[in-house]
């Protein structure tokens, strides 16, 4: 690995489901290509797990097979999804200590920017953000603290100058190095956490002008992505299994707050608080059926 050398610039994408990094490369000038940052593939997962026993962090594909190994922890994933949301600014436990959510997000990209410096041989001081359309729906403060605090994150991490993109418009100035002719493009980006849309003209020159407000002609998006149909499939297939929706005996149906916590990844944590506890072992003595609460209080 040659010396890493200071001031370099990179481009960052922090999804929900999976991360890339990318620099320019020293063998084509000019073109930018993917760094490899797990195992020589291109994407980390975004996910991170906490072993319990050696305080170990582990993350992207390794994370999941440790977790799905059996070792004792806390898996953690679609780290994206708590930008824009009040959870930002709280905390869970890990192994036994409070664990600040924005602390969480900054172990992950510091961990990512790490990666990429050694993949790419030079430390990166400057990083280009990729960005959701919209972080926050129908909320425009929302929305720029929401990048106002990925853009802390970074510099937390050690990025001195941060510029952000609209994730679709990258994906469309990357189409338009093979377009021979002028386009109107639409462009569709289904992450694991938002739906971002863009109509763009693209041109051959067009990668040669500065600036290009002009070019892109509408964006939009919303907060759905990929991660909510895993929740919703939860909701629909699994939870049933523990109870979700069955009746108790005073003729009502089971309480839905300890489903939806489990459906959604960072809200599991609360099923293990005594609030949650001594909701469930309420409404095992007044279930009709106790087996789907039974097999609910066999997660804890």
């Amino acid at each position: 690995m040659a010396s890493k050398t200071a001031g370099g610039a990179c481009g960052i994408d922090f999804g929900t489901s999976n991360s890339t990094a990318a620099c320019a490369r020293a063998d084509a000038p000019g073109q930018v290509g993917l760094l490899p940052l797990e195992g020589g593939k291109p994407t980390l997962p975004s996910v991170v797990f906490f072993h319990a026993e050696d305080a170990h962090i582990s993350y992207g594909r390794a994370a999941l097979a440790d977790y799905l190994a059996g070792d004792e922890g806390r898996l953690m994933r679609s780290l994206k999804s708590l930008l824009g949301t009040s959870l930002i600014d709280e905390q869970t436990e890990v192994a036994g200590r409070a664990l600040p959510f924005r602390e969480l997000l900054a172990q992950f990209i510091g961990e990512l920017k790490r990666r990429a410096e050694h993949a790419a041989g030079r430390s990166f001081s400057r990083a280009v953000l990729g960005r959701p359309v919209f972080f926050v729906d129908g909320d425009s403060a929302a929305d720029r603290q929401a990048e106002d605090t990925l853009a802390g994150i970074a510099r937390a991490v050690g990025f001195q100058e941060i510029a952000f993109q609209y994730e679709p418009i990258a994906a469309a100035f990357d189409y338009e190095s093979q377009v021979t002719r002028e386009e109107l493009v639409l462009v569709v980006d289904i992450g694991g956490g938002t739906s971002d849309f863009a109509l763009v003209r693209l041109s051959p020159g067009g990668a040669q002008k500065v600036d290009r407000k002009d070019d892109i002609l509408a964006s939009g998006g919303v907060h759905i992505g990929g991660t909510d149909f895993d929740k919703s499939l939860s909701l629909a297939s699994v939870m049933p299994m523990l109870g979700l929706g069955s009746a108790l005996k005073s003729g009502l149906l089971m309480p839905s707050a300890p489903y939806f916590n489990l459906a959604t990844w960072h809200t599991i944590n609360q099923v293990y608080s005594r609030k949650s506890i001594a909701l469930i072992n309420e409404i095992r003595r007044d279930a009709l059926d106790r087996g789907p609460i039974e097999r609910l209080q066999a997660f804890r």
